[in-house]
């Protein structure tokens, strides 16, 4: 016998005259924030796109776009990123979704974001909604996010500013920006990007993320510079070869650290 509702209904029956107009529905996106290190390892880069369209036309902007009735918010993400800036094949990590109401001027917009490391910044181009697509220097402090590109004279700046705020029992830090420049990002992409990094410090010491930054095969000199782009500081080298121990295997090679230009040995991820 099917199980029925208050009403009397079957779920086939419930279904059959289920309305969805009957309730709002906001629209979903995915916006991306992709890192990746310098050739030399001095810095980090971040990839951004121009607007091409309304809202923000113009501005730069994380990569993005809208979920289809199809897709998974994965999907989304592989799909714009391939389509805005030629990317792909990148690994992708969730870390937040932003619902605030007022976030996009066109309608309710809810965006579930992620971040992606990359060993290498290749050539991008801008397509489908973006005007154009570059990769940007990328600095992150306790107390300023600084995003440049000189060769297109562009400069994006940040103040940050630590506050407390209660969940439940519960009370937290979180950073809150205050732009210092006349350039700023679209929407709230400034908090998707500071969401991102505290995540990532925040879980660097027991995932394997910043191997995502390294090349297949690596040097433990150049893997220590990755972790200290990420982590915005300086590491013991006896104390981080403890933290990553368990993770590596040797490959019996050695090659010249990007970072140190001495041979070295070379290990991978197990």
């Amino acid at each position: 016998m099917e199980i029925t509702d208050r009403n009397g209904l079957t779920e086939a029956q419930f279904l059959e005259q289920y309305d969805p107009g009957d309730y709002p529905r906001p629209s979903v996106t995915v916006d991306m924030m992709v890192l990746s290190p310098k050739k030399d390892y001095s810095g980090l880069k971040i990839l951004l796109i121009k607007r091409r369209e309304h809202p923000y036309i113009n501005c730069w902007a994380l990569p993005g776009g809208f979920v289809r009735p199809e897709e998974t918010c994965y999907e989304a993400a592989a799909r714009e990123l391939k389509e805005e800036t030629g990317l792909k094949n990148v690994f992708l990590e969730q870390v937040y979704t932003f619902s605030k109401p007022d976030r996009d001027p066109r309608m309710r917009v809810i965006s579930v974001a992620y971040m992606a490391l990359s060993s290498v910044a290749p050539p991008v181009k801008g397509g489908d909604d973006a005007l154009e697509a570059a990769w940007f220097d990328f600095e992150f402090t306790d107390n300023m996010l600084l995003i440049h590109n000189d060769d297109i004279g562009i400069s994006i700046s940040y103040q940050l500013t630590t506050k407390r705020f209660k969940n439940g029992n519960v009370k937290y830090g979180n950073m809150v920006p205050s732009l210092k420049s006349k350039t700023q990002l679209a929407f709230d992409h400034v908090e998707i990007i500071l969401e991102s990094m505290i995540k990532l410090r925040r879980e660097i010491e027991y995932t394997d993320l910043p191997f995502s930054m390294a090349n297949e095969e690596f040097t433990l000199p150049d893997l220590q510079a990755i972790y200290e782009l990420l982590l915005g500081h300086k590491l013991y080298k006896a104390n981080f070869r403890i933290m990553v121990a368990d993770r590596i295997e040797a490959v019996d090679k050695k090659e010249k650290s990007i970072i140190g230009r001495r041979m070295s040995e070379l290990y991978r991820l197990k």
